[in-house]
């Protein structure tokens, strides 16, 4: 079976999270160096042509484009954040339709342990953290 995934991925996902710091940096400079000159010519916004406007707008392309390729970039990461949140709810919920106990029907009724505090499950003879024998 052939892998998914690019034969580069790991270049490709490189590359973009480096062009999205480059032009996420390029796309700030763009609009720090362009809003004020924008401002300083508010009085004849022609006087110099349309270069005030036009570095805003590149700054501005910059940071859309950035914005995507750290999206693109950092994909798997955020997917696996986002998977490893949802994922318990969507056990818990269909547990729940399905009609099965859920967690705090079937909590733990038994003793502490004595080593770690954990409550165990009444015919328990051992904890379920740390092994220690329950007395």
């Amino acid at each position: 079976m052939s892998n998914p995934g690019l034969s580069n991925q790991s270049t490709v996902r490189t590359g973009l999270r480096a062009a999205a710091v480059v032009l996420l940096v390029l796309g700030v400079v763009l609009l720090f160096v362009g809003i004020p000159k924008f401002m300083a010519s508010w009085d004849n916004p022609m006087a110099g042509g349309p270069g005030d406007i036009m570095l805003i707008a590149a700054g501005g392309f910059c940071l859309v484009g950035g914005l995507a390729a750290a999206q693109v970039g950092w994909l798997r990461e955020a997917s696996r954040y986002t998977a490893g949140e949802t994922a318990p709810v969507i056990k818990d919920t269909i547990d729940y339709v399905r009609g099965e106990p859920t967690a705090p029907e079937t909590a733990a009724d038994g003793p502490f342990c004595s080593q770690c505090g954990t409550r165990a499950a009444a015919s328990a003879k051992f904890c379920g953290s740390c092994g220690t024998a329950l007395s």
